[in-house]
């Protein structure tokens, strides 16, 4: 026999041998089945409160610039820019809106405008990404689903020659050379 039939055939009993042995189990693990965390299955309890600590909060995932530019040339994808507004204007991502950490004079209707992707991508100035993940945070609680921080930040994106654009925010009017 050779190497590759042996593997396959190896393979294949291990992975009967593991199937049959969930089965005889008392506690067998349940196949084919997302599991859930409470906060994420939206039960709830009737016991006590817990003293256990509060859970850490939302961590945005985060996509790699190529995947993100693919989703913004074929329109899929929502962009958020969360640098401030004179970065912005010197250039942002494709159709990108404007929406800086410190929050935006109409942000009730940069979140309409997002719920009509399915995906929304934050991105900001930093390689840390912190500040694009206090906004996906933000995004997140308005009721935004998938929203994801762009790995590498704007300085990733030009690196890889995204599509972009210069202009300023048309909400917040600031003229991109001016302090």
């Amino acid at each position: 026999m050779t190497t590759l039939a042996q593997m396959v055939v190896l393979a294949a009993a291990g992975s009967a041998l593991g199937l049959a042995a969930n089965a005889l189990s008392p506690h067998p693990a349940v196949l084919a089945q997302a599991i859930l965390s409470p906060a994420e299955a939206g039960g709830g309890s009737c016991a006590a409160p817990s003293t256990a600590p509060a859970p850490a909060p939302w961590t945005p995932a985060r996509i790699g610039v190529e995947e993100a530019k693919g989703l913004c040339t074929a329109c899929l994808a929502g962009f958020v820019d969360a640098r401030g507004a004179h970065e912005y204007a010197h250039g942002h991502i494709e159709n990108a809106v404007h929406l800086p950490p410190a929050g935006h004079p109409d942000e009730a209707a940069v979140v309409a405008q997002l719920r009509t992707y399915s995906l929304v991508i934050v991105y900001d100035g930093d390689y840390s990404c912190a500040v694009a993940d206090d906004v996906a945070r933000r995004l997140r609680r308005a009721g935004l689903k998938d929203v994801r921080v762009l790995q590498g930040a704007w300085p990733a994106w030009v690196s890889a020659r995204g599509p972009s654009q210069a202009g300023v925010c048309g909400v917040c009017n600031l003229e991109p050379f001016s302090r």
